[in-house]
């Protein structure tokens, strides 16, 4: 479906998300009423072909009234964890008008995200090593003041 005449606009500064070691990030889009009335516009989600929809929420309100020729910044907050197939994916937002939904609606840009193959598993901080270390100097300044006292 394409987007007809519409009376808003969608834009994104950020072609790419980049999601934090949970999982989760933030995109911001910005929503303009182009036309000449107030108007109620309802901001939709649309994930890419292999995203899945329950990664993404807008944050506040899903429904917004937008005056004319005004624009309200609007983010979309991510979270996939547990972690997918690493891959890269797209999400977008869309702005419909709750008036004239069928016709009056535009697409937003595609916005992607990267989730990597997780690397190999971290090894734990060798504490032995540092414990045995400490014990050797320890040992070490044991015998030098034992024998600095006999001399």
């Amino acid at each position: 479906m394409s987007p007809g005449p519409s009376s808003f606009t969608v834009t994104s500064a950020d072609k790419r998300a980049r999601l934090d070691e949970n999982g989760a990030a933030q995109a911001a889009f910005t929503v303009t009423n182009t036309s000449a009335q107030t108007l109620r516009g309802r901001l939709l989600t649309r994930p890419g072909d292999t995203a899945k929809p329950e990664w993404f929420s807008i944050v506040g309100e899903t429904s917004r009234l937008l005056a004319p020729n005004v624009s309200e910044r609007v983010a979309v907050q991510l979270n996939v964890a547990p972690t997918p197939a690493p891959g890269t994916y797209s999400f977008r937002l869309d702005a419909v008008s709750e008036a004239n939904p069928d016709e009056d609606f535009t697409e937003g840009p595609s916005v992607t995200f990267e989730i990597e193959a997780p690397g190999p598993p971290k090894k734990p901080f060798p504490w032995l090593i540092v414990a045995v270390a400490g014990g050797v100097v320890l040992l070490i300044v044991i015998v030098v003041v034992i024998v600095l006292i006999a001399r």
